[in-house]
């Protein structure tokens, strides 16, 4: 399901917008930041729409 957007301070890579991403969900709750950080968005978010 989208949602707000979220990404990991840790690696600083990519963000995430889809609750059913299992990257993104995986991201430790002291490392995750919400908003884009200005990174791009995870291909498997993208792939879950």
């Amino acid at each position: 399901m989208k949602t707000s957007p979220w990404y990991s301070a840790k690696t600083m890579d990519v963000h995430h917008d889809n609750t059913s991403c299992t990257e993104g969900n995986n991201i430790e709750s002291q490392y995750r930041r919400s908003g884009t950080g200005n990174l791009p968005k995870c291909d498997r978010c993208r792939r879950l729409g």
